[in-house]
């Protein structure tokens, strides 16, 4: 997740799902794993002068904590460590899982684009990377995963997606839901998993 895309409509669409899925698991905390990567912003040009963009307006419309602030029973936790080393990312995720052992919870798995592609890049969790987190979580707790689409030539990129998804985590295909809003955009689902 870099913060440049943060709060467009796929965050409405994120967050949409993200608090109904807390409703219907009875889960009070939603534990976002951002995959973050800040970003840098150009510069206004005011009477062909360069100036930077003031830091409290990019807090203000850019900040991806804002949402642990949302007025509701649910609880957010953004775990915003900075997305450069697979090695160390994974296992300061694995050791913050423990953390929220007393209470059910909505992981999120929110990358850039989705589940690693033949050519992966710091966009994408690695299948593997996906499987670690998944085993390490409790009974009770929600996997839920951000797929971009990845193609736009017109083939299927759902269900490819569904069945690597449901190999990284070693579970039947039909065990991964999905919810999307297509009406909104068509180029993003969440696949949801309660482990059992």
């Amino acid at each position: 997740m870099q913060d440049c895309w943060y709060a467009d409509n796929r965050d409405l669409i994120k967050w949409g799902v993200l608090f109904r899925l807390a409703e219907s698991y009875d889960a009070p905390r939603i534990l976002q794993l951002a995959y973050y990567r800040p970003s840098s912003f150009d510069q206004l040009i005011i009477d062909d002068e360069s100036h930077e963009i003031p830091e409290e307006v990019i807090a203000h419309f850019r900040n991806l904590r804002t949402i642990e602030r949302i007025d509701s029973e649910v609880r957010v936790t953004v775990f915003d460590l900075v997305f450069k080393d697979r090695p160390t990312y994974l296992q300061e995720v694995l050791t913050a899982l423990p953390i929220f052992s007393q209470e059910r919870c909505i992981v999120f798995l929110d990358p850039d684009t989705g589940l690693e592609s033949t050519r992966p890049s710091l966009d994408h969790v690695l299948n593997n990377e996906a499987g670690a987190i998944w085993n390490d979580m409790k009974i009770g707790d929600v996997f839920v995963f951000y797929q971009h689409q990845t193609n736009r030539s017109g083939q299927s990129w759902i269900e490819p997606k569904r069945n690597q998804l449901a190999d990284a985590l070693n579970v039947d295909t039909g065990e991964i839901r999905m919810a999307n809003a297509p009406k909104i955009t068509k180029d993003v689902v969440f696949f949801f998993t309660q482990k059992t």
